[in-house]
């Protein structure tokens, strides 16, 4: 993405977390993004394209939050959600904005398509750290585990808090690791 391009995306990922996907119209979001409503149209030339530019800047900067965490063991791979935990106190507690997205737009295969490249980024982001912390490991198995712990923390978190869920989804994370001798 050019510059543009992606601090628009970047006020409209922002506006989309904070304000929803229904509430706002083309003029909210123009203004949002600090531009003039030519120029918004130029790099997303309707409200799908803003809703996609949107997630795929969340995608991006998703996954370097993550960033790389320790280089071992269990640690490497519970690292993506102790920092889905940080995402959660720091960022943004209004659950999943992939599912939010799905949700105002159920028909749109577009958004569905960027939800679900979203959703793969994140399981194989526990395939590539499951695979470095313990090769021999059933991969696949844990991989989806992880992800629906992952899943049901960013939805879980806003109505029981983020301390109760990053407690309980941890809890149940290390047992599934410590089943597989990963320590």
């Amino acid at each position: 993405m050019v510059d543009t391009e992606q601090q628009i995306a970047r006020n409209l990922e922002r506006q989309f977390a904070e304000m929803g996907f229904a509430t706002q119209g083309v003029e909210a979001l123009r203004a949002g993004a600090d531009v003039s409503l030519r120029t918004l149209y130029k790099y997303f030339p309707s409200r799908e394209a803003m809703v996609i530019g949107a997630l795929d800047y969340r995608d991006r900067t998703y996954a370097e939050w993550i960033g790389e965490g320790p280089d071992a063991g269990a640690a490497h791979v519970l690292h993506v959600l102790h920092r889905l935990s940080d995402w959660l106190h720091q960022i943004s507690n209004m659950g999943c904005l992939f599912r939010n997205a799905l949700a105002a737009y159920p028909e749109s295969e577009p958004i569905r398509s960027a939800v679900e490249a979203h959703k793969a980024h994140v399981r194989e982001m526990f395939r590539r750290r499951l695979t470095h912390a313990a090769p021999d490991c059933p991969i696949e198995d844990l991989t989806l585990a992880l992800f629906l712990l992952h899943e049901g923390l960013t939805e879980s978190a806003r109505l029981i808090g983020p301390e109760a869920a990053t407690a309980a989804t941890l809890r149940c994370a290390r047992a599934l690791l410590a089943a597989e001798e990963i320590y």
